[in-house]
């Protein structure tokens, strides 16, 4: 028998021809289920329930319209397509912030953290349920999982310590024995990690579908009303990296195979 595919209408960017780009198209995109994975990078902090307390994940994302648009992301986009992933069994793969004790304050990531946010790595990424032979053992409130954010039992949850979800990671490793080809990304930011671990995605042969109203980039001041720095990268990740759907498109999508 056929294994099932998801129906998706992708969209892409062409940067042709020079004179005039022609710009957004859309294509039908059949995507074997099989083969397909839900990547959530960095889909965590404290405050998207209001049980959570005001704790929040990235501390660029301090203004309170960027707050307020990552809360809509993830309440209203992020959890429903996830949970449309679990109902179908594509199997939900967490790829979050942490401190292995290697070391990173003294990296260039730890030093450029510091200088650019204020931000001691290895106490921001300090987690009370680690091996602490391992990693940086702590009770930092900034990677704790928002209630309606926490894993369940059979997703796969792995830790990163760089933007890249890939590098010295066993995430390539994980995609390989499930056969994934292809990765439905969401998560933040859109100009750090969630970018990063596309490209490296891409780089690695997998197909990349981002969620583009399930993701968000680090917005400064001039720009957060329009979110216009969000959807430069969603054409960028368009014409560089592979295409983007919506929420919408992909549950609709997962239903239709229930």
């Amino acid at each position: 028998d056929r294994m099932p595919h998801l129906n998706l209408t992708g969209r892409y960017y062409r940067l042709v021809p020079p004179e005039k780009f022609l710009g957004s198209a859309q294509e039908s995109l059949s995507i074997d289920l099989a083969g397909t994975a839900f990547l959530a990078v960095d889909v965590y902090g404290l405050g998207f329930s209001p049980e959570d307390g005001e704790a929040h994940a990235y501390p660029t994302m301090s203004l309170e319209a960027s707050l307020e648009a990552e809360r809509d992301i993830v309440v209203n986009h992020i959890r429903p397509a996830m949970d449309a992933a679990r109902r179908i069994g594509i199997p939900v793969v967490y790829v979050n912030n942490s401190a292995p004790r290697i070391g990173i304050n003294e990296s260039e990531m730890g030093k450029l953290t510091k200088r650019s946010c204020d931000l001691e790595w290895d106490a921001w990424g300090s987690e009370d349920n680690v091996d602490p032979r391992e990693y940086v053992y702590g009770d930092s409130q900034a990677v704790k999982f928002s209630k309606i954010m926490e894993p369940h039992a059979d997703d796969y949850f792995v830790r990163k310590h760089a933007y890249s979800g890939f590098f010295q990671t066993r995430l390539d490793g994980l995609l390989r024995n499930l056969e994934i080809k292809t990765l439905i990304c969401v998560g933040f930011a859109l100009d750090m990690c969630l970018h990063c671990t596309m490209i490296d995605a891409m780089n690695l042969n997998y197909q990349v579908v981002l969620l583009r109203d399930c993701a968000m980039a680090v917005e400064l001041p001039d720009e957060v009303e329009e979110l216009s720095f969000t959807k430069r990268m969603i054409k960028w990740t368009e014409y560089a990296i592979g295409h983007s759907a919506t929420s919408e498109n992909f549950i609709r999508a997962c239903d239709g195979l229930e």
